[in-house]
């Protein structure tokens, strides 16, 4: 047992030559991913489609073979974008897109030149008052002066009247944190922009908006599928996941999704090419999702068209964030699959290379939920610590550190060729 042991570690931890090639390969991949030529993955620009162009492309030159039904897989959803312009100025101020303001992902446009009317709660707080404020701010663009709070319904009271608000009038509301955007799929009347409290001055009096949304009805993207067989001929499987969409642009801001989740697509692809190499005991399917900041779309899709039998997976694991790592990783659904999580937990007992295996319960945060929610044994992989861009302008490749990358591939390759 003691020399199999330092058989199997000798085999899979590689070389420290070994590890460095890696981290050069998963660096060339996120470069790649998140450079500008692919417009952040999202749905301006295509940046989504040339990505999975890309990255079928890899795919077939890594060695990879197409399932049954083909590497592609097509679906459709609605998304709203911001292709042209995201213009705002405060009197005479121009705003940064991205670092002074958001567009709420779900806005409408706006072009104008419009007199500000701030809006408290006291405006809108009886029926009287909020049916005067409605009939008056039409043609003006609205100031929201809110309270900060926590309170759930004072939340909730807020953004029904937000909604309300948006069908008179584009609305400008003060950023309550760091700016983070998303992607949605319907679009509102009027636009709302989130603006950080130093670009908001408290005498604002005008504001100029050059804001234009396209509702994309029914555009197509692909998961992209490969399969590296196993060493003998099996009906087991595992299943090694990663969504490659990200946000894309609103107008001009490029959110080139470095973290978010080149890095997990990276790792797919070194994962990739590992096993066509070296096949294991099981087949792998590698599965790159498309979709996922519209709402889990292409997993959601992927698991109904059964690319394969899902009753043969003896577990999926999902690669979502792995550019840093400094505190270690967080595995979700770990306590619905506790023997794999345990074994995980042994291996870097064995080998610490990361600095902690942190244990958390289920959650629907990324594109393990859709298979787990269908009885599909599946965890869900992040890393922790280090730079904290997310869904925003400075997840940029060039300051991404991938600082447990190497440490991560070789622990994953042990525990999938390992895995009871």
């Amino acid at each position: 047992m003691r020399t199999s042991a330092f058989i199997v570690a000798a085999l899979l931890c590689g070389s420290a030559s070994a590890q460095s090639e890696v981290l050069s390969l998963g660096r060339a991949y996120v470069d790649t991913l998140a450079s500008p030529h692919f417009d952040g993955r999202g749905y301006v620009n295509e940046g989504c489609r040339r990505a999975g162009d890309y990255l079928l492309a890899e795919f077939q030159r890594i060695g990879l073979k197409p399932p049954p039904k083909g590497y592609a897989e097509p679906f459709r959803f609605d998304v709203n974008t911001f292709p042209d312009s995201a213009t705002v100025r405060i009197d005479g101020r121009a705003l940064r897109p991205g670092v002074d303001f958001l567009l709420d992902p779900a806005s409408g446009s706006a072009n104008g030149t419009f007199t500000a009317a701030r809006i408290t709660p006291a405006d809108l707080s009886t029926p009287q008052r909020k049916a005067m404020t409605m009939g008056v701010v039409n043609g003006l663009a609205v100031l929201l002066e809110f309270p900060p709070t926590t309170n759930k319904d004072s939340l909730a009271m807020y953004a029904a009247w937000e909604k309300e608000l948006l069908y008179q009038a584009p609305v400008l509301k003060r950023a309550a944190g760091k700016l983070t955007w998303g992607v949605a799929q319907e679009a509102r009347r009027f636009p709302l922009i989130e603006v950080v409290p130093e670009a908001w001055p408290d005498s604002a009096r005008t504001v100029v908006l050059r804001v234009n949304n396209q509702l994309l009805r029914k555009q197509e993207q692909r998961n992209i599928l490969g399969v590296a067989p196993a060493k003998k001929k099996t009906k087991e499987w595992i299943v090694v996941t990663a969504h490659y969409d990200h946000l894309g642009r609103m107008g001009p801001a490029l959110f080139p999704g470095a973290n978010d989740n080149a890095s997990g697509t990276a790792m797919l692809l070194c994962l990739a090419r590992h096993y066509v190499k070296n096949p294991g005991k099981r087949n792998i399917l590698f599965i790159a999702f498309a979709g996922e900041e519209a709402g889990l779309e292409g997993s959601s899709w992927c698991v109904v068209n059964r690319a394969i039998d899902w009753a043969g997976v003896k577990l999926l694991i999902n690669l979502d964030i792995f550019g840093t790592g400094d505190e270690g990783i967080t595995v979700v659904n770990a306590t619905a699959q506790q023997k794999a999580f345990d074994q995980l937990v042994a291996i870097n007992a064995r080998t610490p290379r990361l600095a902690t295996v942190k244990s958390r319960g289920p959650a629907c945060n990324s594109d393990h939920c859709p298979f787990a929610q269908r009885g599909v044994p599946a965890l869900f992989l992040y890393t922790m610590g280090g730079i904290k861009a997310y869904h925003d302008v400075d997840d940029r490749r060039e300051t991404l550190p991938l600082t447990a990358f190497p440490a991560l591939h070789a622990t994953l390759v042990e525990f999938i060729t390992t895995l009871k």
